[in-house]
């Protein structure tokens, strides 16, 4: 479920710096079709930018395009003094206390005074531009929020398994359940922009990654899985990779979750 209320440039920064924001599996940096950049806008990144960005926005929108229903858009200006346009969804379910931002996409838009936006249209721009000490400062913020959070990160999971299309989703979420019922007290976060799933104290055992035609279904332990996965060329790098007309063998899946989290690979 989608928030639908309306929200304000204070609670997206509230969210950010409570590390409550994630990469969609398919998020986009610099190439929106028609849109032209400057030397300093090309080669936005998701951490330098994207997050000093959303803790200063000045301006959401509801996303007015037919196929973003639930979709938000944010602006804000760049320390180099150019303007970045963020494109989001608000991800909330009712038993979860906070919603989690989904950032698809950014890019940058050119003006000094106004900017002409292909959804919006023209823009007021703020007269003030952070400063460069100021943008690092957001970053720095945040990334001191991510070290401190030892919070459950189920609700980041369920919003990326969300924001996977069609047959990419079942499957994230067919894995998802096999290791909830296969380890019931498993820590689950988003890291390194994919789902991780971890035993307290002892380290992650298990990831997911969504590609272009398959999904890559992953295995952290000391040693070799019994029988080891297809896709196996060290005991932290066993995978599966599954196509959409691949069948999920769900038994064998669980034996080698059960196996993974009694011998976790990857510290915390």
């Amino acid at each position: 479920m989608s928030v639908s209320t309306p929200i304000t440039t204070r609670q997206v920064s509230e969210l950010v710096m409570a590390n409550r924001a994630i990469r969609a599996p398919y998020y986009r940096a610099d190439h929106d079709e028609g849109v032209r950049f400057t030397d300093e806008e090309r080669g936005l990144q998701w951490g330098a930018d994207v997050i000093p960005a959303l803790a200063g926005l000045f301006r959401v929108e509801r996303d007015a395009r037919d196929d973003h229903p639930d979709g938000w858009v944010g602006f804000a200006r760049h320390w180099r003094g150019g303007t970045l346009r963020l494109d989001f969804d608000l991800f909330s379910e009712s038993e979860e206390p906070d919603s989690v931002l989904v950032v698809t996409a950014i890019s940058g838009r050119e003006g000094e005074d106004t900017i002409a936006d292909e959804d919006f249209g023209e823009i007021e721009l703020p007269d003030r531009v952070p400063t460069r000490e100021e943008w690092e400062e957001r970053s720095k913020r945040y990334q001191a929020a991510r070290r401190n959070d030892d919070t459950d990160g189920s609700a980041a999971v369920k919003a990326y398994i969300a924001a996977l299309p069609g047959w990419k989703s079942e499957v994230a979420t067919r894995f998802d359940k096999i290791i909830r019922d296969e380890v019931p007290h498993v820590r689950r976060a988003v890291r390194y922009h994919q789902p991780f799933y971890g035993v307290e104290d002892r380290g992650w055992f298990a990831s997911f990654s969504a590609f272009s035609k398959h999904v890559k279904l992953s295995f952290v332990c000391e040693t070799y899985l019994d029988p080891e996965p297809p896709s196996a060329t060290a005991p932290e790098r066993q995978a599966l990779d599954l196509k959409e007309t691949d069948a999920l063998d769900e038994e064998q899946v669980a034996s080698w979750v059960r196996q993974a989290a009694d011998d976790p690979g990857m510290n915390w």
